[in-house]
């Protein structure tokens, strides 16, 4: 299978990177690449520039569509490296800052007024409801966006076009079922118990009717005292009731308290086609009493000159994404 790495832009293409790293994550609006070449001679600085609008491909597919956040040359009497960083289109949403306000709109049409002002493309792949009060005032887009697509137990992450996709977190059936020792080369698990409280509780303000309204809910895993209360943030407003945003936080961080990172030999699943974000594999490893399916949170292709293509999978329960 056809693996080799290669970036596209105004017309030139360039392979036989040495080193890759190329990461997706469902919990970023945009992917990250990272590609690192040595050769004899002075080189030159590929003709990249700000403005420069690049194809990644893996295997002649397409993987990514970045912009440049920085390329490095250095130079010696025999040889020449580069290293080129850079992120998706949404990167923008990340690192601007932005002031905007939009009334009884729903969070699908919020989304296409950002990400249209941004020139990042979207796709939306599931019904949404209105948000009566979205404000943002010289803050990042991403976290706004990721606020509300959280409170409406979505997931909203990058697409191969470099732009964004909003969409549930996935029900189809697992792609592949990883053994340890078959395909599992490394595997480690996290328990990080500092995610969990006893009691989370969500608060808010009725301006129709104005009083107030909170929900409480328990988590029986936490014996002792150790609360959570969290105001109900202006951009998921209209989202839901306050009782089931706070199972909601409860679940989603119970789920993410405890997550499984995988590094598998290769790029490709069982089928063939490259490993992706919001899909679910099957888990097999006896000696710590797993077998189970879990979701794909990350997904980082990596390649250097000693290790060959290595995957490197972050799974956890579906429900730490959503219900």
């Amino acid at each position: 299978m056809d693996n080799k790495v290669e970036i596209r832009f105004d017309g030139k293409r360039y392979a036989f990177w040495q080193e890759v790293s190329i990461r997706f994550s469902v919990d970023d609006l945009c992917s990250s690449v990272s590609l690192s070449i040595t050769r004899p001679g002075a080189g030159d600085g590929l003709g990249i520039t700000a403005n420069t609008i690049i194809e990644v491909m893996i295997g002649g597919h397409l993987v990514a569509t970045v912009r440049p956040d920085s390329l490095t040359r250095e130079v010696d009497k025999e040889n020449h490296s580069i290293h080129l960083a850079a992120r998706s289109l949404g990167r923008e949403l990340v690192d601007c800052r932005y002031s905007q306000t939009m009334l009884g709109l729903t969070l699908e049409d919020i989304m296409k007024r950002i990400c249209g002002a941004f020139e990042v493309p979207l796709k939306v792949l599931t019904k949404t409801a209105v948000t009566p009060n979205f404000a943002m005032q010289c803050e990042s887009p991403a976290n706004a966006l990721i606020n509300a697509v959280r409170t409406a137990n979505l997931l909203l992450y990058p697409m191969q076009n470099g732009g964004l996709v909003l969409t549930k977190p996935t029900d189809a059936a697992p792609v592949a079922t990883l053994v340890y020792g078959e395909h599992i080369l490394h595997y480690r698990i996290t328990d990080e118990f500092k995610l969990r409280f006893s009691e989370y509780t969500i608060k808010g303000y009725d301006y129709s009717s104005n009083h107030d309204l909170d929900g409480t809910v328990k988590d029986d895993g936490v014996s002792y005292h150790r609360p959570l209360q969290l105001v109900a943030d202006r951009h998921g407003r209209g989202l839901g009731g306050c009782e089931r945003r706070a199972e909601l936080e409860r679940d989603r961080r119970r789920a993410r308290a405890r997550r499984l990172d995988l590094r598998i030999l290769g790029w490709r699943g069982q089928n063939g086609g490259l490993w992706g974000i919001n899909t679910k594999v099957r888990v097999v490893i006896p000696q710590e009493g797993i077998d189970g399916v879990f979701l794909i949170g990350d997904c980082d292709f990596r390649l250097d000159d000693r290790g060959g293509g290595i995957t490197h999978l972050q799974l956890m329960e579906r429900g730490a994404f959503g219900r």
